[in-house]
């Protein structure tokens, strides 16, 4: 009977570790390998068309971005076990169609190529991504799409403010689309930035569940959104 059960547990156990292994790393990583390989694609072709000071800054930002999908197809596949999440269904899926809502408005019809916006357009967006790598770069094996609590990280742009992949996203995702998008674009980076305030706030949650006695804390002493340079960090 003891042997039975023992038998059991490992099964169980198995089926969790694949199906953690399968759909929390190996299709994630799979699936941001596609835009890794378009961003490849890009910085090779942006490397042969450099002429003007826009060009280059315009291949800064590719190279960003080639930087931050190689960071997600590696963080994907190395990340820490999880310590909580919130894997409600509406959460779940106002995780998942909010990240895609950015990537599709660049697709949608209606919009137009507003020359006067382009440099700062760029510009935007470069600032945008750098923020988002830097802050990837401190987050490391903790990063997910869905709110999960692996580890609590506070220095870098963590120290800074409590969010700084979400900002640097919700930054770039204006940046890029400043200079081309109509309505229905401009309607996908809207809900774009409700979900990103939406996962902020389950996200925070469960980081307070997660880490009882150092969140509180961290919480109380970093602002949530956007840096504050006048607030004091003692």
């Amino acid at each position: 009977m003891v042997a039975t059960d023992v038998e059991i547990e490992v099964t169980k156990r198995d089926l969790a570790y694949w199906r953690d292994l399968v759909f929390s790393r190996v299709v994630p990583a799979l699936f941001f390998s596609f835009f890794l390989a378009r961003q490849l694609l890009f910085v090779w072709g942006g490397v042969h068309l450099l002429s003007t000071p826009g060009d280059y800054l315009f291949l800064v930002q590719q190279c960003l971005a080639l930087a931050y999908f190689t960071m997600l197809v590696v963080l994907y596949s190395v990340r820490l076990p999880k310590r909580g999440t919130d894997h409600r269904l509406g959460v779940v899926f106002i995780a998942f169609t909010g990240t895609f809502s950015a990537i599709l408005a660049g697709f949608l019809p209606g919009g137009g190529r507003r020359e006067w916006l382009v440099l700062p357009a760029d510009i935007i967006a470069t600032v945008g991504l750098a923020y988002s790598v830097w802050g990837l770069a401190y987050l490391r094996r903790s990063f997910s799409i869905i709110p999960e609590a692996r580890r609590l990280v506070t220095g870098g742009p963590y120290a800074l403010s409590r969010h700084p992949v979400y900002l640097g996203e919700v930054v770039t995702a204006v940046g890029i689309n400043l200079a081309t998008a109509g309505w229905l674009g401009a309607l996908a980076i809207a809900y774009f930035i409700a979900c990103e305030l939406m996962r902020i706030r389950w996200e925070e949650g469960v980081l307070s569940r997660a880490f009882p006695g150092d969140y509180p804390d961290y919480a109380s002493r970093v602002p949530r959104y956007v840096p504050n340079p006048l607030r004091s960090r003692t």
